[in-house]
């Protein structure tokens, strides 16, 4: 159980978040757009049902990744903070931009088929080549 709520924010401090609910799921993923919008080889994520989750103060851009998700972003730092499914239920939260990362760990990774091969974790989660 997660002591919840649970705050986070992007790195400027003028985008904060709320989370009211446990995570659904939660991973690494390998994708090629997580890549390339968070330039990093991976991106550990949990889905949030929208129910319990809120933005509180700041201002979010958008941008339209692909033609079923959208990606939210600060639009002062440009910290990427989620992906969801247009009209879907849930948000892909960014989980290192929780204030405190170490309480959602990760339970698997996806997209595995775009990992890079340079790139590897240590451990034993299920890996899924897609989504």
């Amino acid at each position: 159980m997660l002591p919840l709520p649970l705050f986070g924010g992007c790195a400027c401090g003028a985008v904060r978040y709320r989370v009211d609910v446990e995570p659904a799921e939660t991973g690494y993923c390998h994708c090629r757009i997580c890549q390339k919008s968070n330039a990093a080889p991976a991106v550990p994520w949990a889905v949030i049902p929208l129910t319990g989750f809120q933005y509180l103060p700041g201002e979010l851009g958008m941008w339209r990744s692909s033609e079923e998700g959208e990606r939210r972003f600060c639009v002062k730092c440009g910290m990427p903070l989620e992906f969801r499914v247009r009209d879907g239920e849930t948000v892909g939260l960014n989980s290192v931009t929780l204030d405190e990362p170490e309480l959602v760990k990760p339970q698997c990774h996806i997209w595995c088929s775009s990992q890079l091969s340079w790139f590897d974790t240590v451990d034993d989660l299920p890996r899924r080549q897609e989504g």
